[in-house]
């Protein structure tokens, strides 16, 4: 159905360009800006689909949230440390996911939440694998620990996409995403553990 295409391709376009944007960016800052999704969840939901109302508390929680993304971008000028295809492909990736939000809370009231995130796991992959071999990818050197890290990540994303879509079904869009502002604070930490990043600076602090 028209749909379901829809969430298709938002999540295509979400893991599209974080991928690239990931590959171009810190873990640190990759977390971080991630988080805007929220905000633009809340504000797709309010403004453009009239599914919840827009309040004072969330404009001001969308700002205070905003300003942390700035401020871990802060070098000596504004656009210091920004790249298209890392940061901007971050910040694109989460308009989709946000899109992805509130279009799986709109066909989750005709469809089951966990046949639709799989289902849109399946297309959405065949058509990444499909672009990624046009565009001359391979796949190679394969062994235990990455296998096994091929495995969690699916099994992660299938399980966590699905009671995201459960709750979604149930809730208000602006409820069940506030969870998420959680990511940037496991995924700084996360970054200076296993990538050796530089995380406990007092600009990364205040942005969180």
């Amino acid at each position: 159905s028209r749909g379901l295409g829809d969430v298709y391709k938002r999540q295509v376009l979400q893991y599209f360009f974080f991928y690239v944007g990931l590959a171009n960016t810190t873990g640190v800052k990759a977390s971080i800006i991630e988080g805007v999704n929220v905000f633009v969840a809340v504000l797709v939901a309010s403004l453009l689909f009239q599914q919840e109302k827009l309040t004072g508390k969330k404009i001001v929680g969308c700002l205070i949230g905003f300003a942390g993304v700035v401020i871990v971008n802060l070098g000596g000028s504004m656009d210091m440390g920004f790249r298209l295809t890392g940061e901007g492909f971050i910040f694109l990736s989460t308009v989709a996911y946000a899109f992805s939000s509130v279009f799986l809370k709109r066909y989750s009231k005709d469809e089951n939440p966990v046949l639709l995130s799989g289902y849109q796991f399946i297309t959405g992959g065949i058509i990444m694998c499909v672009i990624g071999l046009l565009m001359g990818g391979k796949v190679h050197g394969f062994a235990a620990a990455s296998t096994g890290m091929l495995v969690y990540l699916a099994v992660v994303s299938a399980v966590a996409y699905s009671l995201w879509g459960i709750l979604l079904k149930y809730n208000p869009v602006g409820k069940v995403t506030m969870f998420a502002f959680s990511i940037p604070v496991f995924g700084v930490i996360m970054s200076g553990i296993f990538l050796g990043e530089s995380v406990f600076s007092m600009k990364n602090i205040i942005a969180l």
